[in-house]
């Protein structure tokens, strides 16, 4: 009994720290106190008090910052940014709410690899963009992405309106898609792919492959969606 006892004991710590998250003990963004504090208020060792901080990261109420502490999250409800039924990964799989887009693009020719990746199709020229997804200051999601120039004319998009491409590109296109084509892997290419921003410290990242496909069975956008490992979640409906 003694030793099923000590193995609850860091759920018992889960519940409370629960509920003083839920009460406003720590409010939405706050940090919480040092392990040491924590572990010593609660007399409790750091490693069953990490157990609980762990679980509590998995249910999406706190996050660590490495070399800083652990906060609390400012979105502790489930995430729901679209009612469409066809949504962009980084809003269904980043476990932080996405509050705004910093978005650049330009046009080249298409290298080999790009045009292998829309399935060898011809295309004069290429749309190239980058989007980086923040959650107050934080940079918290990467996309880059290729689109052929004659998508652009065929969808009506006027590139001197920078908004009509990012609309496109997050909502839009999801909507008017036949269907698409998603391989979910593991990858340390985010930061430098990221370029303007490092968004993980450990170099860890989900990177969400994604091709979209039109009604006449072309690809017609393809991404490339790198999540920080600590901050995806992956809901399966079966």
């Amino acid at each position: 009994m003694d030793k099923k006892e000590s193995k609850l004991k860091y759920v018992r710590v889960y519940d409370a720290l629960y509920d003083k998250i839920k009460d406003g003990t720590y409010p939405k963004g706050s940090q919480l106190p040092s392990e040491n504090v924590l572990s010593a208020e609660m007399n409790i060792s750091r490693m069953t008090l990490r157990k609980a901080l762990t679980l509590l990261q998995e249910d999406g109420l706190i996050k660590n910052i490495q070399g800083v502490g652990n906060f609390v999250k400012n979105n502790t409800e489930k995430i729901d940014n679209y009612e469409e039924k066809n949504i962009h990964p980084i809003y269904s799989y980043c476990t932080e709410k996405i509050d705004s887009v910093e978005f650049e693009f330009r046009i080249e020719p298409p290298t080999k690899s790009i045009i292998d990746a829309m399935d060898n199709r011809y295309m004069p020229a290429v749309v190239i963009t980058d989007r980086w997804y923040k959650c107050g200051p934080d940079t918290v999601a990467y996309t880059l992405s290729f689109v052929p120039i004659d998508v652009i004319a065929e969808s009506k998009i006027d590139l001197n309106e920078k908004d009509q491409l990012l609309e496109y590109l997050e909502k839009r296109c999801y909507n008017e898609m036949k269907t698409c084509k998603r391989i979910c892997s593991h990858s340390s290419a985010g930061n430098f792919s990221a370029i303007n921003y490092r968004l993980s410290e450990d170099d860890s990242f989900l990177l969400v492959y994604e091709n979209i496909i039109d009604q006449n069975n072309r690809i017609i956008i393809n991404n490339k969606h790198y999540i920080p490992l600590n901050l995806f979640r992956i809901e399966i409906d079966l």
